[in-house]
């Protein structure tokens, strides 16, 4: 427990340190970025594994430096297009209190986005650029420990856009445990560790393996640690871009619930009987209070879609639509139930 509450607070360090080092600071260095990329909009795909040069090569021209206005400063940030139609992926942090939204180009041009998406209980934002341009296709399921893997992004400045570093996946499926500033505890989970370098401002950029694809989005990394950096499986980004490609003004629906793995739990040593999404919080205003879901339960099922953990239960969700009727399997006490609801 104690080396836990540790790690969460060197993660919450790392915050507070992007918070104050990216509002209005930047080094007076002028970027040293190309104006002969190709910007065509089109799906960018390599044919199978490829060298480091040649995916950073093939792949830059799909990534941005985001620069975020805020009262009194700015936020310096990544992103990456994954759809046509310039929505870009980045990290919900990056844009949160946003009054506007430039992306910067591999080719050294810029022109504003718009928010047109975000949930913070998974640090996830989608932008529109408004103008098109070259996207990546993803990778959701083929992902190794130790395979190579490239962060591409604009640590501490946008005189470093399109910085690349390159590492290996370390482990997947981390749960890091965060102190918030207001004495309460937050979980980031599903997360992809890996040791490529990233600093301030690589946060929302792509984590990239050796065949162009990108696997994840780096969210942040472990402060007084060497190596230790994490990013967040694009798959739930995925679902939701397709989502917003289909209708910009969808909102997923809300059950109010948020968990853990059961596995997680029991590493708490949490005594609990079954396997899924064990349940820790219940929203007072959401549909699963008023449907009796309760603080102990474990999700295991919601239709035929199994529930393991907090990002299936994400995924879960964005495939639906609001007004949809689920039917929610869960464990109370060892006892299965069963809990129709509209959401």
């Amino acid at each position: 427990m104690k080396s836990n509450k540790k790690f969460g607070y060197i993660v919450f360090i790392v915050f507070i340190f992007f918070s104050i080092f990216l509002n209005g600071c930047d080094l007076k260095i002028k970027p040293n970025i190309s104006n002969t990329i190709d910007m065509t909009p089109r799906l960018i795909e390599l044919s199978g594994t490829s060298s480091a040069t040649n995916v950073v090569e093939t792949v830059k021209g799909a990534i941005v430096g985001i620069r975020s206005s805020l009262n009194g400063g700015y936020a310096v940030g990544s992103g990456v297009a994954i759809k046509e139609g310039g929505y870009i992926l980045t990290n919900q942090h990056v844009i949160s209190g946003s009054k506007g939204i430039t992306v910067y180009f591999a080719d050294n041009t810029a022109t504003t986005a718009s928010l047109i998406w975000q949930d913070s209980s998974i640090d996830l934002a989608v932008i529109k650029s408004n103008i098109d341009m070259p996207y990546l296709s993803v990778e959701t399921e083929s992902l190794a420990v130790g395979e190579d893997v490239l962060a591409i992004g604009t640590p501490l400045s946008l005189a470093f856009q399109h910085t690349v570093t390159k590492g290996i996946i370390s482990a997947l499926n981390r749960t890091i445990e965060i102190d918030n500033d207001n004495g309460t505890v937050s979980y980031m989970q599903n997360l992809i560790q890996h040791d490529a370098s990233i600093n301030p401002g690589n946060s929302g950029g792509p984590l990239i393996n050796m065949s162009g694809k990108v696997i994840g989005i780096n969210t942040l990394k472990a402060s007084g640690a060497e190596g230790i950096g994490f990013a967040i499986p694009i798959i739930a980004g995925r679902v939701v871009v397709d989502r917003l490609f289909e209708n910009v003004g969808y909102t997923a629906p809300y059950m109010g619930v948020f968990g853990v793995s059961s596995a997680y739990a029991r590493a708490k040593e949490i005594s609990i009987d079954g396997d899924g999404l064990y349940i820790m919080g219940i929203d007072e205003k959401g549909i699963s209070k008023l449907k009796g879901i309760m603080v102990g339960d474990i999700i295991y099922k919601i239709d035929d879609y199994k529930i393991n953990d907090f990002m299936d239960l994400r995924r879960f969700l964005y495939s639906k639509n609001t007004g949809d009727e689920i039917t929610v399997y869960l464990y109370r006490f060892g006892t299965e139930m069963q809990i129709k609801m509209i959401i």
